[in-house]
């Protein structure tokens, strides 16, 4: 019996968790081995039999299909839940009705807004709550959006700025509410995409074309978060050139020269310059930026889509 205080604003959840350790041992007995008369002769039949025999079991078995980690993720949110108390469901791997009202439940007791969906606000209370830096659930939602080439940071299991601004930019080209948070909607969505997921993220021509127009990107730093509708995108051997605005606040990105490569953002009471480090373009459009400002030191990242 496991007791485990967690503790949430001003008051004080009690959880108590059940755990079962022990039992009989899965492995099988021993083969009993025995002894058999030498015969003097082996007749034909029989070695053809055991040929045949050989070259059956040395047939290569088909390799298995990568899991899905979006299916993983929903798992390790039911545990999570389940040994917080919250949840007393089956394990399923889906992301539904009662995992919903699990994470509610959480989020009442946690004292965080209540909708049922997995923020970062909630993935740091639950870490909290089970005494970890990170979460199994959030390395493996990380891992979905790293195949399906929407995020390139670290599998580290912290819901950060970076992993918000993927799931903002697989949202958004979903077709769903992008508001960076994890719920039953994008994890259906994520589950049903990672089949068909690209099988490399790099450069190369990727983005949809050498001349197409822009949707969104989303830009995230200390200094500046905002949304930019792209006016013009155009992705050319792995670089990206795009102009994009937001409110009166202008956006400019040039990849295309190692040596200079830049962003600009303008206006509304912003005059930001910074380098672009590193650029990931994959083959559905969607592309990522990295660098620092160089008006502060300060880094940030981007992440939007360039389609047709």
């Amino acid at each position: 019996m496991l007791i485990a205080g967690c503790g949430f604003g001003g008051g004080t959840t009690t959880v108590t968790v059940t755990s079962t350790t022990g039992g009989s041992s899965n492995l099988a007995p021993d083969a009993t081995t025995g002894t058999t008369a030498t015969t003097p002769t082996t007749s034909t039949a029989t070695t053809a039999t055991t040929a045949a025999t050989t070259a059956a079991t040395t047939t290569t078995a088909p390799a298995k299909p990568k899991p899905n980690p979006v299916v993983q993720a929903n798992m390790d949110l039911q545990k999570d839940l389940t040994t917080l108390g919250f949840y007393n469901g089956p394990i399923t791997g889906t992301y539904g009705p009662q995992t919903k009202a699990a994470v509610s439940s959480f989020q009442r007791a946690a004292q965080l807004p209540v909708d049922g969906i997995a923020g970062p606000q909630t993935w740091a209370a639950i870490n909290l709550a089970l005494g970890n830096p990170n979460t199994g659930a959030v390395e493996l939602l990380q891992t979905a959006l790293t195949g399906l080439c929407y995020y390139d940071g670290a599998i580290d299991g912290v819901a950060g700025s970076g992993t918000e601004q993927a799931l903002i930019a697989f949202q958004k080209k979903a077709g769903i509410n992008a508001d960076g948070r994890y719920g039953p909607a994008t994890a259906n969505a994520l589950a049903k995409a990672w089949p068909n997921r690209p099988s490399s993220c790099g450069g190369g021509g990727g983005g949809g074309g050498n001349n197409t127009t822009g949707e969104t990107a989303t830009l995230g730093s200390s200094s500046i978060q905002r949304t930019f509708d792209l006016s013009s995108c155009t992705v050319t051997r792995g670089t990206i050139m795009a102009t994009g605005s937001s409110s009166g606040v202008n956006l400019g990105i040039d990849t295309s020269g190692s040596s200079n490569a830049q962003i600009v953002v303008k206006g509304g009471g912003y005059a930001l310059q910074g380098n672009v480090s590193r650029v990931t373009i994959s083959a559905n459009g969607q592309f990522r930026l990295a660098g620092t400002w160089g008006n502060n030191g300060q880094s940030y990242t981007m992440v939007g889509t360039c389609s047709n």
